[in-house]
């Protein structure tokens, strides 16, 4: 499982086994962050960015939405899988 509340918590560790790209995680419910979306692959965080304010504004809900931007993320095993990045912004 995935908890994006552990993703802002663990930034600081950095992830290098994968190639430069940003993934956006964008959280339906910015009150629940056990639950979002990905989408990966930008190549830059201009881009991540917008695609996933766009995302954003799809939900039905969209101010009760949130964000993040993630530079290298990458599952790690030893934290149950959650994912952790070099580097994130919103």
């Amino acid at each position: 499982m995935k908890w994006g509340l552990a993703l802002l918590a663990l930034t600081t560790t950095a992830c290098d086994s994968r190639p430069d790209q940003w993934d956006a995680f964008v959280y339906p419910n910015r009150n629940d962050l056990t639950k979002h979306e990905e989408i990966a692959g930008f190549k830059t965080f201009e881009l991540c960015q917008q695609a996933a304010i766009d995302r954003l504004r799809m939900l039905a809900d969209p101010d009760g939405g949130d964000y993040e931007c993630g530079y290298k993320c990458e599952p790690r095993a030893d934290l149950g899988g959650i994912n952790v990045c070099k580097e994130t912004r919103k």
